[in-house]
């Protein structure tokens, strides 16, 4: 499920007529959040909130007895009635499988939401559940899907933002949605009474994702190598190695560079796509690249990819490997420069 089918989906719970039962997995922890506030919400509304919502936590002992009852029970008011099963895919199969089916029996006066880690949907009681409601699966939003969010997430707060800058916005912040969301708030509340937030702000305001920040020193590096840059791109790979990077960490990026390289000069579609099929979170990686590939030939890459296949085997059979990979950066940045 795509970001703005979720939103959605969170505003058909604020307004619209409750399920009588949301199954809610996959691995998006932030979606889960925002599901869980927008149903306890809507129960808060009526006035009777306290006593119309109940969360129960599943484990390897859970019986449904106790919810089961809760969910027979009329609500107070006039308000909705919700209880919560957290951790469902906690509880043993054959509980979830009477729960199931004693939501298929009866008609209940409230609704349930089941929050699953995970769920296989093949399974006999997933597949009661999901006939029941409304399935809402959180996947990981990624590629144009995460851009998009970003953009509707900006535009819903009265802001734009260019591509270019969301495009850069995603390399920096890596994939976890709420991390994403309050690095999103701290732009918009940086561009103050501005429309847009360009990729000049993304730059000054946005944090790396917590483990991004090692790694963006490396990319940088590989950049560097890309254009051609020895003196800079020696010195990214000396401040690297004294800061204890591992050198067999290294040398796949190096690689990955490269490939990028690769893709970038000879791809024939768009770089949403040429990203996707290498695996890439973003089409910016690939984009960047574009901008050196024209320095190289084909030949070219190909050398620079056996002068890695040597780095690893030199590395592997005991050779330095900072005096390797020094060896190993010189020779990339020279190789427009050879016949």
């Amino acid at each position: 499920m795509e970001g703005y089918e979720l939103q959605k989906v969170l505003e058909s719970i604020k307004t619209g007529q409750l399920q009588k039962v949301y199954t809610v997995h996959g691995p998006e922890a932030a979606w889960h959040t925002a599901v869980y506030k927008a149903l306890h919400d809507r129960v808060a509304e009526s006035g009777f909130g306290d006593w119309n919502w109940s969360v129960y936590h599943g484990s390897k002992d859970f019986l449904v007895d106790e919810l089961l009852t809760d969910m027979a029970t009329l609500p107070w008011g006039s308000g909705e009635k919700v209880a919560v099963l957290k951790d469902a895919h906690l509880v043993p199969a054959e509980e979830l499988e009477r729960l199931a089916k004693w939501l298929k029996e009866h008609e209940p006066p409230g609704c349930l939401a089941a929050f699953f880690g995970k769920l296989d949907t093949r399974l006999r009681y997933a597949k009661l559940f999901l006939s029941l409601g409304m399935e809402i699966n959180c996947n990981q939003l990624q590629g144009e899907e995460l851009l998009r969010h970003i953009a509707g997430y900006c535009i819903a707060r009265g802001k734009s933002i260019s591509r270019a800058a969301g495009e850069l916005f995603m390399e920096m912040a890596g994939s976890d949605l709420q991390f994403i969301h309050n690095e999103l708030d701290k732009l918009i509340s940086y561009a103050g009474e501005g429309q847009e937030i360009t990729r000049e702000m993304v730059q000054e305001v946005a944090s790396l994702a917590p483990g991004e920040a090692e790694q963006n020193a490396v990319f940088a590096m590989t950049e560097q190598i890309a254009a051609g840059d020895q003196k800079a791109a020696l010195a990214a790979l000396d401040r690297l190695l004294d800061a204890g990077e591992n050198p067999f960490r290294i040398l796949p990026l190096i690689e990955r560079e490269l490939r990028l390289l690769l893709a970038a000069k000879t791809h024939s579609g768009n770089f949403e796509d040429t990203a996707k099929a290498m695996g890439e979170r973003s089409p910016y990686p690939v984009r960047k690249a574009a901008k050196y590939a024209p320095r190289f030939s084909l030949d070219q890459l190909y050398q620079g990819f056996g002068a890695v296949v040597e780095a690893d085997q030199e590395m592997k059979l005991g050779a330095s490997g900072e005096a390797v990979l020094r060896d190993l950066v010189i020779r990339l940045t020279l190789l427009p420069h050879e016949g």
